[in-house]
């Protein structure tokens, strides 16, 4: 029997997985070194929890896993595994591991290795050795040690200072502030991920959009905040609290409202006039964070979309499904068209779906929020200038979405739309051959690609004008 191919949206370019809420990333509680002991211990039930998941023996996966752990996957764990199967191709072993605490949790990182490249399982472990967080990134664990990688250089004339984004729920979030050296910068901008969990850089295979652009417009006079995104730092926790009541003000709003009431305070961005700018699914909450109190001055959209997130799933599936067809697997496009109809006929009933329900695999509490959230309307409402910028050769985020914005804001008083030649949805300019929907983050953002020049000239020179 073939395998269905489901994949969830890709709206930030990490690889997609089914809800899996986890903790990873670089917070500031996580401390490496673990005693070598604990670390093969911790090795031996992460080799063991990947081989079940490799061979199908859920219930056997499941057995590992911890109570809280159990309910927020809730049966996904087979479809986790096969979006990585399809995404990097057949399965062939583990490779380097280390071990970490992150916020009082030991937690085992580990290469996998597939037939299209690497991922790092991060598994993280509870005090009975149970599986309380799990999570895929793009990339592989260099050596068996703790040894961080060597961060890149600030550009002269630019400083960074290390702060804390903190919207008072208990979720302390490490960031930068990347400033001008030597007087007051101009203006200053929030930076709002998109989907997924994310550090302050939104890294995405060799690429680190939101560094090169802190660095690129501080260059320019202009200060950025950037901040590690809360399902990154806090993800195990917050899953403890009920995984599927999360929705777009736990994972973004919230922390994006305290990040410009910080910029606001302190003393090198007090007077400055503040924008956000968000990437992919961020794009589409700046007028809804700012109808929050956030008290923003204006808006850069990149790669954003006005749609639900359900929408770009569903157009994706299709793309791998035609994608499928051109490769003479009819009968697996076939089930790919079939599933996302069935999804579609779904989706009229989402308002009234119930808080352990999904469509395309996305909880339906964090779909019905951002069904509610209109972006076009909020940005009629408040009147606030907006630049809107897309990639032509964005594959997730399309030129459709462009035209959603440029229709729907055509009697704006202040809003400006570019578009650019060559870029994809990171606004870098991949050399290569076309590969697969389903294999851009294995290739295509494997290849460093960094923020054009022209994209970061275009805002500093909106934000100064």
């Amino acid at each position: 029997m073939k395998r269905l191919v489901i994949m969830m949206s890709m709206l930030l370019c990490l690889l997609p997985l089914a809800g899996c809420l986890t903790a990873a990333g670089d917070p500031p509680e996580e401390q490496p070194g673990l005693a070598g002991e604990r670390v093969e211990e911790l090795h031996t039930l992460s080799v063991r929890f990947t081989e079940y998941l490799a061979t199908g023996e859920t219930v056997a996966a499941d057995a590992m896993m911890s109570d809280a752990m159990k309910k927020a996957m809730d049966g996904k764990l087979a479809a986790t595994w096969s979006q990585l199967a399809d995404s990097l191709g057949a399965f062939a072993e583990t490779g380097a591991y280390v071990g970490l605490v992150s916020e009082g949790y030991d937690v085992l990182e580990m290469t996998l290795v597939f037939a299209g490249g690497t991922v790092v399982q991060r598994t993280v472990f509870d005090e009975d050795d149970l599986i309380t967080g799990l999570f895929f990134r793009n990339g592989q664990v260099e050596s068996n040690t703790a040894a961080p990688a060597p961060a890149a250089e600030l550009p002269d004339g630019v400083t960074e200072t290390a702060i804390t984004v903190d919207a008072g729920e208990g979720y302390p979030l490490a960031g930068k502030l990347t400033l001008p050296e030597g007087g007051k910068p101009v203006a200053a901008v929030v930076l709002v991920h998109g989907s997924g969990p994310g550090n302050m850089d939104e890294t995405v295979g060799a690429n680190a959009p939101f560094r090169d652009i802190a660095y690129g417009l501080a260059a320019k006079r202009i200060a950025v905040l950037r901040y590690d995104k809360r399902t990154l730092t806090h993800g195990a926790a917050m899953a403890e609290r009920g995984a599927n009541n999360i929705t777009i003000d736990e994972e973004a709003a919230f922390d994006a409202l305290a990040a410009v009431k910080l910029l606001q305070e302190r003393e090198e961005t007090a007077d400055c006039r503040i924008y956000l700018l968000g990437h992919s699914l961020g794009g589409g909450l700046l007028a809804y964070i700012n109808s929050l109190g956030a008290g923003a001055d204006g808006y850069i959209i990149m790669a954003g979309t006005p749609r639900n997130l359900w929408e770009l799933s569903a157009e994706q599936n299709l793309l791998i499904a035609d994608e499928l067809e051109q490769g003479g697997d009819r009968a697996q496009a076939g089930d790919v068209r079939d599933f996302v109809e069935k999804e579609r006929q779904r989706a009229a009933a989402l308002a009234g779906m119930k808080a352990d329900e999904t469509l395309f695999g996305i909880p339906a509490p964090y779909l019905q929020k951002l069904g509610e959230i209109d972006a076009i309307a909020l940005h009629r409402k408040d009147r606030l200038p907006v630049l809107v910028l897309q990639g032509e050769s964005d594959r997730q985020v399309t030129g459709k979405d462009l035209t959603l914005w440029q229709a729907g804001l055509a009697a704006h008083p202040d809003a400006d739309f570019r578009s650019y030649p060559g870029l994809n949805h990171l606004f870098g300019r991949y050399e290569g051959e076309a590969v697969p929907f389903s294999q851009l983050v294995a290739v295509e953002y494997a290849q460093m690609t960094p923020v054009a020049g022209e994209v970061v000239d275009d805002i500093a020179a909106w934000l100064t004008r």
